[in-house]
């Protein structure tokens, strides 16, 4: 699937596209480098379109691209426990990690190191 965008948006510069957790079945370091190799070759093609990941490595990217990458996440508030979704779209890479929050609520401490 993946070349099959890479395909389309060099060919056709007026494609949108939207790519959904690439490169899932992998280890993180291969999928960190695959996903930024992937990123980098639509933006050398002018691709527009909308990349979701939970991989904060790769919004560094909006530093190195700064004007052509851009970084917004979905935020969440915790009441008493409870996570809260207003599922807003805002802008910066995320902050907040809800699956800490949600190990925390069965008993598992993460450790922040």
């Amino acid at each position: 699937r993946i070349q099959t965008v890479l395909q389309t948006v060099d060919n056709q510069r007026n494609t949108f596209f939207l790519i959904d957790e690439m490169l899932r079945g992998t280890n993180s370091v291969d999928k960190y480098r695959g996903s930024r190799a992937i990123i980098k070759k639509l933006i050398n093609y002018g691709g527009v379109g909308m990349v979701a990941t939970h991989d904060l490595q790769l919004a560094k990217l909006a530093e190195e691209h700064p004007g052509v990458v851009h970084n917004f996440h979905f935020d969440i508030q915790v009441l008493d426990g409870e996570m809260l979704f207003d599922y807003k779209l805002k802008d910066g890479a995320c902050t907040v990690f809800n699956a800490s929050l949600l190990l925390k609520g069965i008993g598992v401490e993460v450790n922040e190191n």
